[in-house]
């Protein structure tokens, strides 16, 4: 089932994409617009938020420095579980305002988790939505971009 527009910009969801190198992403929608390739089906978006949270953690994330004790807030630390299984972890610059497509970066793994390391059926869904660029170094993201 489509998530419908009406529902995101009511609802922050997790979505995921990869990169041009493989990387995975974890996107915090902040009430913005998804890209259609996440919005098609509520289904995949389900079935790849369930199969990242129950990945083992890996090393720990790092922290991208957004402010002094980020480590110790509770925003960093739902960002961060994802970083722990190897997820790059972007957040909405400005939550709700549907037109603003910039996201920036809350945690980053120490050994990012790829493409090639899922299992085949993981993989193929989330090939569905692609960044063309590498996000290893990159402190904000526009999801303008995404394919």
């Amino acid at each position: 089932m489509r998530i419908e527009e009406i529902d995101q910009e009511d609802a922050d969801i997790d979505w995921f994409a990869t990169d041009s190198n493989g990387h995975i992403l974890h996107i915090a929608s902040g009430g913005g617009v998804l890209p259609e390739s996440v919005a098609a089906s509520q289904e995949v978006l389900l079935e790849l938020h369930q199969y990242f949270l129950t990945l083992a953690e890996a090393e720990s994330a790092e922290a991208v420095p957004l402010e002094a004790g980020a480590e110790q807030d509770a925003h960093f630390q739902g960002f961060a579980r994802y970083a722990h299984r190897g997820l790059f972890s972007f957040a909405k610059a400005r939550l709700h305002n549907r037109a603003d497509a910039r996201y920036y970066v809350v945690a980053r793994p120490v050994r990012p988790l790829t493409v090639a390391e899922l299992p085949k059926h993981i993989a193929t869904l989330l090939s569905r939505t692609q960044l063309p660029a590498s996000v290893a170094q990159q402190t904000a993201l526009d999801i303008s971009t995404i394919l």
